[in-house]
């Protein structure tokens, strides 16, 4: 990709999308019509039955919100109420009731999964399972999914519990969410629905399905334009999904799918992060002229790289937003599947796979999220900066207009352009069996997987503080703009343009790399299905490799990373014991693995202080690899599938560990010509999460319907690899200052609570549908989101945000006429107009509200 290449603008976006909406909304309609014959759904040829394939989930047997089967534990269509595992799966009734728009609407519902979003250019479909979060996309139908996923194209989420890498490769510890999208079927309908909303919001969503020759070809086209809510000052959005599909019966017992999906989002300009306040803390003569206090920060330096002058948000206005007028972020998304499945006679079926993606997300950002907060010099007199940093925690608005305490509070407009874009190509056999000998069923499932992406970065931005006086307009491209005054918004100036592709480069990588695995799974049913027993493993083998491409801009060569290659086998093993035909014990075991980082920065063990030091011949530190972060958990459980289905519910206890998780250390050697002090990368942490899940769908009456979660978790980082405490200083009280602070920060990393992560979470959603004739056909919806203090910021583990709940309703009304189904529906979001912040670097929607008509031919 050329460096200077940008995305689609927002008017050209608004022109495609409605160009493809058009051409979706005439053409497929008409043909549609021209070969209806008033049937919804084309006969297939008498001598041939239309089936789902084993690995395509079967949704014949959900009703309502409860979700009979599900592909994503077993990779094979398998009863739910079967399964020794935790899985959530929320069906199509569901998605639409709730007025889902993207993903994270939907999981936000599942028990024990909390919002884990980074943004910038990392998408907001990140999520905290069970405690634990990582730089890991959600899968789409069973392979890498995309960062952000519009929710026109979902017809199923299911996300599974714990660290099942037994069928997904590199995840966390705490499981994986797998979203399955719409497509091409043997039915024949046109679906329609606008929709409007407060502050500007407007989408329109169209999908055609069609199918000919007797129901052996089939194809569907799924389409969405979006406005999204412009609530925050300057910040807009316009997103565009196109995902076309086709179904070809190929032979009586194979079948070709194919499906793509494009997708483009603009933010112009973005909705940036709330700004936090940052005190420096800093271990310098400047900040802490006391030599103890300057030991206490160091110490907590040294220990974790720990950074406690980082707090909170300042008081300002919901609506507030530090980006430029001129600022954007463009997230591109395109995705292509081939699917071939053949059944091999009575008892086997094969399926081969191949997918490609390809994403690009551009972001402009003008200024740092945070303000840089300046205590007084009369204050520090008295006192010093972490006890600035606690009267400032306790009460921001007060300190910070206080001039005898606060003598500045400044944000930074640094000018910056970050990007990232890459494509992958995946490839996937599968063979699975149902097999049977003397009542004993045995479903095995054997596959090969190969994957190799490419990847790139780049980063452009400003470095220097202007002159002062000089005017916005007057500052070059490496200088920012002149930075903006907390107490003084007359200086808040969004205006200012600049050419982002003219600022300097500091940040220019390639990457690339491979992941192959072969795994095998046995699924056993003994004693008439009621005894069921589940075992498989799988090798995976990464390799990768990188460079650094800054030096090629001035004629230099790239600076190559060191080849990295990890491999590990995760086994996975779980049994369940049905009491009676609708109870079923159950008990797991499970691994997981994951890469966070290539290589590790370690003392020299040959290093001698002796002689001068030389990074050829005598350096401090070298680089090794390091080990790939590892998972395992086990649970047990008890599932419910009563009274025919109405009440099914799943209650498990668990227990997961995350090991080899990379802290940062800065540490002290004595060289030849002096003391240095290298920043040193340690594995050997272990964090643990430990705790129960209650979820439940429940129908008290055919037109009442009840969805319920509550999730408790201990999350705790247990164990790390902590250096020798060294002699900071001659002086005993200094050196007793320094060890103190040393402990405590030690104390802070051992019980810290993984960034991103809640231990209490619950979510409640119901319906009822009215029957009586003064109300037949409407129907009631209404819920909540309940997420408990979620800690913030990793370098700084006191600090969380205050839990909330986030209240919704709905209204809707079903009727028959001119042809169509008709549905229309009031959904009025986040009742109470909470303010909330899913994630350290997101924002959560007002309140706000949307009405929706559709009709379905």
């Amino acid at each position: 990709m050329n460096p200077n290449t940008r995305p689609l603008p927002a008017v050209a976006l608004r022109a495609s999308g409605l160009s493809a909406l058009a051409f979706a909304t005439l053409v497929f309609p008409a043909a549609f019509a021209q070969s209806a014959t008033g049937s919804a759904t084309a006969p297939a040829p008498k001598e041939e039955v239309i089936t789902l394939s084993t690995f395509q989930v079967t949704t014949s047997a959900d009703k309502g919100y409860r979700a009979g089967n599900s592909v994503s534990a077993t990779r094979i269509d398998t009863p739910i109420k079967d399964m020794p595992f935790s899985i959530s799966a929320f069906t199509e009734q569901f998605i639409n009731d709730i007025g889902a728009r993207e993903l994270m609407d939907i999981v936000a519902y599942a028990p024990g999964v909390t919002s884990g979003a980074k943004e910038f250019t990392q998408g907001n479909n990140r999520y905290s399972i069970r405690g634990f979060d990582g730089d890991v996309t959600p899968q789409r139908n069973g392979f890498v999914g995309n960062r952000y996923v519009d929710a026109g194209n979902i017809q199923r989420v299911e996300v599974v519990k714990g660290p099942s890498s037994l069928l997904y490769g590199q995840i966390t510890p705490g499981g994986t969410v797998n979203y399955i999208t719409k497509r091409a079927n043997y039915q024949n309908f046109a679906l329609v629905r606008q929709q409007v909303g407060s502050h500007d919001f407007l989408r329109t969503d169209i999908d055609v399905n069609h199918t000919v020759a007797d129901g052996r070809f089939s194809g569907r086209v799924v389409a969405a334009y979006e406005k999204g809510f412009e609530w925050a000052e300057l910040g807009s959005s316009e997103s565009m999904l196109v995902a076309p599909s086709f179904a070809w019966k190929v032979t009586k017992n194979s079948n070709l799918i194919v499906d793509a999906e494009f997708y483009r989002r603009n933010e112009d300009p973005l909705v940036g992060m709330m700004p936090n306040l940052a005190v420096s803390v800093a271990a310098n003569a400047s900040n802490f002229p006391n030599l103890s206090d300057r030991a206490r920060a160091q110490a907590y330096v040294d220990v974790g790289n720990l950074n406690l002058g980082f707090i909170g948000y300042p008081p300002v206005a919901s609506t507030f937003n530090y980006v430029g007028a001129g600022d954007y972020r463009h997230s591109d998304f395109d995705s292509l599947n081939v699917e071939y499945n053949i059944q091999l006679g009575t008892k086997w079926n094969a399926r081969a796979n191949y997918g490609w993606n390809k994403f690009y997300l551009g972001n402009k950002l003008t200024g740092l999220a945070e303000f840089t907060i300046t205590p007084a010099a009369a204050y520090l007199a008295t006192k010093n900066r972490f006890d600035y940093v606690a009267e400032l925690r306790a009460n921001p608005g007060t300190v910070l207009a206080d001039p005898t305490k606060t003598a500045t509070a400044l944000m930074t407009r640094r000018k910056r352009l970050e990007e990232s874009f890459g494509h992958s190509n995946s490839y996937q056999a599968e063979l699975a069996g149902n097999l049977e000998f003397g009542g004993v069923t045995v479903k095995p499932l054997f596959g090969a997987f190969l994957t190799s992406q490419r990847s790139g970065a780049r980063r452009r931005e400003s470095s220097a503080a202007p002159g002062a006086g000089v005017l916005n307009q007057n500052t070059t491209n490496t200088q920012h703009f002149q930075p903006w005054n907390y107490n003084d918004p007359a200086t808040w100036d969004r205006s200012p343009y600049y050419d982002e592709t003219a600022l300097p480069f500091n940040n220019l990588r390639t990457g690339k790399g491979t992941d192959s695995a072969l795994y095998g799974v046995l699924n056993l049913g003994l004693m008439e299905d009621r005894l069921i027993l589940i075992g498989g493993a799988r090798y995976n083998k990464t390799e990768s490799d990188g460079a650094n491409m800054l030096p090629t801009l001035t004629g230099g060569n790239p600076v190559l990373d060191a080849p990295f290659e990890a491999t590990k086998t995760t086994p996975q093993f779980g049994a369940g014991f049905k009491v009676r035909p609708d109870v079923l014990l159950f008990a797991s075991y499970s691994e997981s693995f994951f890469i966070e980082e290539r290589n590790l920065t370690l003392f020299n063990p040959a290093f001698n202080p002796a002689i001068a030091t030389n990074a050829a011949t005598n350096p401090v530190t070298i680089n090794a690899p390091a080990l790939p972060t590892t998972g395992k958990g086990y649970e047990f459980g008890v599932k419910t599938d009563l009274f025919e289905g109405r009440v099914s519910s799943t209650l498990s206890w668990f227990h997961l560990e995350r090991q080899d998780r990379v802290l940062r250390f800065r540490e002290t050697v004595s060289t030849f010509e002096g003391q240095q002090f290298p920043t040193i990368t340690r594995q050997g942490t272990v964090d643990e999460s430990e705790g129960f899940e209650f979820e439940i769908t429940w129908s008290p009456l055919d037109n009442w319907q009840v969805y319920a979660t509550y999730t408790d978790m201990d999350i705790r980082t247990t164990k790390a690899t902590f250096p020798t405490i060294p002699t900071y200083s001659a002086d005993p009280a200094v050196q007793a200052a320094y060890v103190a602070a040393y402990n405590e920060a030690v104390g802070l990393i051992l019980n810290a609570v993984p960034e991103g992560s809640a231990e209490r979470l619950a979510s409640l959603w119901t319906r009822y549908t009215f029957t009586n004739d003064s109300m037949k056909n409407f129907w009631v919806g209404g819920g909540l989101v309940y997420t408990g203090d979620k800690a913030q910021r990793t370098a700084n583990p006191t600090l969380f945000f205050e839990s909330y709940t986030l209240y919704d309703l709905a209204l809707g009304y079903d009727w028959k006429g001119a042809g169509a189904a008709w549905s229309g529906s009031v959904s009025w979001k986040n009742v109470t107009d909470k303010t909330y912040y899913p994630a350290n670097q997101a924002r959560g929607l007002p309140e706000r509200v949307v009405v929706s008509v559709s009709a379905k031919f």
